[in-house]
């Protein structure tokens, strides 16, 4: 009866213990220009530079922008976006990252979305 009762309460120890957990899945962000980068080289745009280059433009219009980090990624991809609607075959997120800080002075924070307007508007203007 001994054997049947320690049996009995092993078996149920056994059944109610817990499968080992997997190791838990990291996701880490990747740097909003970085990210622009992978979009522009899945949509096999020309003239993709290198992801320092990519991080290096976002980082220097983002000082310039009063957005958050998250408004100008997407106002950057709204404005590419239009950009190659209206025929502008070369155009990336890097060279839109660069003419629009371009045309914010140093030490001066503007609304990005404002700016990416008039550079819209400008650019639809050149022959």
């Amino acid at each position: 009866m001994l054997v049947a009762v320690v049996a009995a309460v092993t078996a149920v120890g056994v059944a109610t213990q817990h499968p080992p957990r997997p190791a838990p899945i990291v996701i880490t962000a990747l740097p909003r220009g970085e990210w622009l980068r992978l979009q522009d080289l899945h949509a096999q745009l020309a003239g993709v530079g290198s992801p320092q280059q990519y991080d290096d433009a976002f980082s220097t219009l983002s000082n310039r922008c009063l957005d958050s980090d998250e408004s100008l990624t997407d106002e950057i991809q709204v404005t590419l976006s239009l950009l190659q609607h209206g025929g502008a075959a070369d155009a990336n997120s890097l060279t839109v990252m660069h003419d629009l800080a371009a045309d914010l002075p140093i030490g001066w924070r503007a609304n990005c979305a404002q700016v990416a307007g008039g550079y819209l508007i400008n650019h639809q203007q050149l022959p």
